[in-house]
């Protein structure tokens, strides 16, 4: 989806629909940490559970091309040259940060994960910094210092080991996150949305299917519960959140998108407290402040570099994959 081509019309005012629906998309995204948490205490193994959500997804993804015609048209005249970089980048890009993601799930809160995910916009700045070498202005600077110094004093009360190495993957897959959705701003325009989100979905699902096979721990789930996650991460997580963000966005433009898409740490924090029991301690709600703050901050400094705006708003069209 080309961002040039979904600008807001600054005159129409604001549009609440379009917020509602950029808003609902994050809420959807949030039960993801949820959903894994409830996953791995009906224990569920690690692999099989990611090959099945994007076995499924990526079924229901073609099966949408298919039924497209402007989809099928679209994969008739994508040069299989960027049909291959895309399920490839699916293989190794969504596939990894998805792995790290749930990996960190494994020994820290749900909430502590998705707020060190949102570290993923300061990397992006710093990615973006050192490719144009070129000083970013200062509120972006002071974003990022605010995005380094939040991770820190949210691993600050933390001293077992385990906990250490999940912060440590979550923080790597806020970098990770943010390598990704430079490579994605490479392949994808001129894509539909749709189209490129069926092929990199599709490349997760190869990836998980072949770890499954190797790990041997391809199994179905065996409760309702078991089920129930997997089709909740499935429909909700992956391709309810997707088309919400996808027509949301084409309403009230990409900086906007990228601003609502806050909503998401914030859905996971309320969800984790009400379903799960979690607690951030004090210092660990001063560290998320500090992140979303500069989340916040990144995502409203527009202007000068076009690319980094443009990048982080498709950050939710991505979470999909996480």
């Amino acid at each position: 989806m080309e961002a040039g081509q979904i600008e807001q019309d600054r005159g129409a005012g604001i549009d609440l629909g379009g917020f509602a629906l950029v808003i609902g998309s994050a809420l959807c995204y949030s039960v993801l940490g949820i959903l894994g948490k409830v996953a791995y205490e009906q224990r569920m193994p690690f692999v099989s559970l990611l090959a099945m959500r994007f076995t499924i997804a990526a079924a229901l993804l073609i099966i949408i091309v298919i039924c497209s015609a402007r989809l099928r048209e679209a994969w008739r005249l994508l040069p299989r040259r960027r049909a291959r970089a895309l399920v490839l980048w699916g293989v190794f890009g969504f596939a990894g940060q998805s792995s790290l993601y749930f990996s960190a799930l494994r020994t820290i809160s749900a909430s502590l994960n998705e707020v060190l995910l949102y570290t993923c916009p300061a990397f992006l700045a710093l990615i973006v910094w050192g490719m144009s070498r070129r000083r970013p202005p200062a509120t972006r600077l002071l974003a990022m210092g605010l995005a380094l110094l939040g991770s820190w004093i949210c691993a600050g009360p933390i001293d077992r080991r385990s906990d250490l190495i999940g912060v440590g993957l979550a923080v790597l897959a806020g970098l990770w996150y943010a390598s990704f959705l430079l490579v994605l701003d490479r392949i994808t325009p001129g894509v539909p949305g749709l189209l490129s989100g069926a092929l990199m979905v599709t490349g997760a699902a190869l990836a998980f299917d072949a770890g499954a096979l190797l790990t041997g721990e391809r199994s179905l789930p065996k409760t309702p519960i078991a089920w129930g996650v997997v089709l909740g991460m499935v429909f909700c997580a992956t391709l309810l959140g997707f088309v919400l963000f996808v027509v949301g966005m084409k309403r009230v433009g990409p900086q906007v998108a990228s601003i609502l898409s806050t909503f998401e740490p914030l859905g996971t924090l309320f969800l984790a407290a009400t379903l799960l029991g979690e607690r951030l301690l004090p210092a660990q709600w001063l560290g998320a402040a500090l992140i979303l703050t500069a989340a916040l901050v990144l995502a409203m400094s527009g202007g000068a570099r076009r690319l980094t705006v443009e990048t982080a708003a498709r950050n939710i069209e991505a979470s999909a994959q996480r």
